[in-house]
């Protein structure tokens, strides 16, 4: 039993797209990049025409072909989505549109946890835009960075073997008892909430759409879709709020529990 528990946690470990003793750092502090460092204009990814004109020079006709393709590709792979977001945000971090290219490249790694590419020039971008790194310190912090590297099929299978080796391990000591059928149970039992994070983060955000403020003064909050409304505050520019409505001209979000509107401009929807 120990053997299979062992097992399972390589498994985890392989999923979650980190080694032994590498969790922490991994999952912490991901996009602090040096201020100093520059993206690679040149890396974009993939051969197709938005590339193609990329690489001839013809800047603005590659952003518009890798646009026309994201808002039109609705039979697009998720793995696709990714490319030509990560493309957008190496575009924008050209036009020296830092913001725009941080939400480009959270987009991407959204869709596509761990893309490394997409991982360290979001850190670059979040410099250059005046943002802290992505990522904080502390336990929960950390268990959430790592629940957010791992796609829904993925999780759906940890949480199947936390399950089944809860169960097992159960079993064991129901039938064999004795010390170490005790420790198995009790060290499957501990890994329920790190296996099963995962899938309980898909499950709480499946129904959610994240927009992220790319205006680098940040946005006014209002309380109704009018610049005459009532000033309630305002948010900060690389702030991450949640969809709630829309009108013509606005977007009504929600952030710290409060529902507030915000000029759509001033904001960057981050699902795919």
């Amino acid at each position: 039993m120990l053997r299979m528990i062992t097992k399972l946690a390589v498994v985890a470990t392989f999923i979650l797209g980190v080694t032994p003793g590498r969790a922490l750092a991994q999952s912490g502090d991901v996009g602090n990049a040096d201020v100093a460092a520059k993206i690679d204009v040149g890396g974009e990814a993939g051969a197709d025409g938005g590339a193609q004109r990329w690489r001839s020079g013809d800047r603005a006709g590659a952003l518009s072909f890798w646009t026309s393709r994201l808002e039109g590709g609705s039979d697009l792979s998720t793995a696709e989505r990714s490319r030509l977001a990560y493309n957008l945000g190496i575009a924008e971090y050209e036009r020296g549109e830092p913001l725009r290219a941080v939400a480009w490249f959270e987009a991407a790694l959204r869709a596509v946890p761990r893309d490394e590419g997409a991982r360290v020039n979001l850190g670059i971008a979040r410099a250059e835009a005046g943002l802290e790194p992505r990522g904080s310190d502390g336990f929960t912090a950390t268990l959430g960075s790592i629940a957010a590297s791992v796609t829904r099929p993925e999780s759906e299978w940890l949480a199947l073997g936390a399950a089944l080796l809860l169960a097992l391990a159960g079993l064991g000591e129901a039938l064999r008892g004795g010390a170490l059928w005790r420790r198995a149970a009790l060290l499957a039992l501990l890994a329920q909430p790190v296996l099963f994070a995962p899938l309980v983060r898909h499950v709480v955000l499946a129904d959610t759409q994240p927009y992220m403020v790319i205006d680098p003064d940040g946005a006014r909050t209002r309380s109704a879709p009018s610049a005459d409304a009532e000033r309630l505050g305002s948010l900060p520019p690389g702030a991450i709020v949640e969809y709630v409505d829309e009108l013509p001209g606005w977007t009504k979000v929600k952030g710290d529990g409060e529902e507030r509107w915000v000029e759509a401009s001033k904001l960057f929807d981050l699902q795919l």
